[in-house]
């Protein structure tokens, strides 16, 4: 099997963030036997999109040159290993396409607008849509929200990569169709669009163990009261995803939030 972890960066130079994922990516693909890669203002999403920069991992991923690999992982830039992990992510059953759920999304958009207009309510506005247009079943919790799937980390295999590039949607249809709809423009982004094309395809997804995008950022809103970050590492954790907006990292503090309990952060 010939597996490729990639990571993208667009801009001249890389910050401390993602300098140090890069290089604990490096060693872990090496230690697993797979490629790594570190794509550098590549323009492969131009053609796909007139709002590319969230595409770009996709359009890398359809290149006739990325067709040697038998399963490729993308991983952002603020995804971390926990030490010494030896574990491959290649090994997971994913079928063609495997993602991670962000299982306290759901919650948190019921109660608070984050970001550039997303709660509850547009995400109800986008399920409508895309149900309208691709008659895409999209999953529910158990507490009736709408399932959020993160693509900051993605895996795929060849034949899933065929499928995508052949049988989804065109993504700048997509995407106008969204924009035409007024919903924000979150909503035209990558795992928005993945979801929209899973639910609506016979690609054969699979959620994996969130222990493989364990995510930490601070909580917003009334439920950030009784819990002012959501901490969704445990004992099964393999990648970090550390989306805690505002710090000024250090490898330092990098090793702490990814491998340390909150009570020995030196950061905080």
């Amino acid at each position: 099997m010939k597996n490729l972890l990639m990571q993208l960066w667009k801009g001249p130079t890389l910050n401390e963030e993602a300098r140090t994922s890069s290089k604990l990516m490096k060693a872990y693909a090496k230690r697993i036997g797979a490629e790594y890669k570190l794509f550098r203002d590549t323009t492969f999403a131009d053609k796909l999109s007139d709002d590319p920069l969230y595409y770009e991992w996709l359009g890398v991923m359809f290149d006739e040159e990325q067709e040697k690999y038998d399963k490729i992982c993308q991983v952002d830039l603020d995804i971390f290993p926990v030490e010494n992990l030896e574990e491959s992510i290649f090994d997971v059953d994913i079928g063609e396409f495997g993602v991670c759920q962000e299982p306290f999304q759901g919650k948190q958009r019921a109660t608070v607008t984050v970001g550039g207009g997303i709660n509850m309510m547009n995400d109800e506005r986008w399920a409508s849509a895309v149900s309208k247009k691709y008659g895409s079943k999209l999953p529910r919790d158990d507490e009736g929200y709408l399932k959020a799937f993160n693509a900051g980390m993605t895996i795929l295999t060849r034949e899933g990569i065929q499928k995508a590039k052949h049988t989804w949607g065109a993504i700048q249809e997509y995407i106008n169709y969204i924009r035409n709809k007024g919903i924000p423009r979150f909503y035209t982004y990558d795992q928005n669009y993945m979801l929209s094309q899973f639910t609506s395809t016979d690609t054969d997804w699979k959620v994996m163990p969130n222990g493989w995008n364990s995510q930490i950022h601070y909580v917003r809103g009334p439920m950030s009261m009784t819990m002012p970050i959501n901490d969704e590492r445990t004992d099964d954790t393999k990648f970090v995803h550390v989306q805690m907006t505002g710090h000024k990292w250090d490898e330092k503090g990098l090793y702490e939030i990814v491998n340390l309990p909150q009570g020995k952060w030196s950061f905080m």
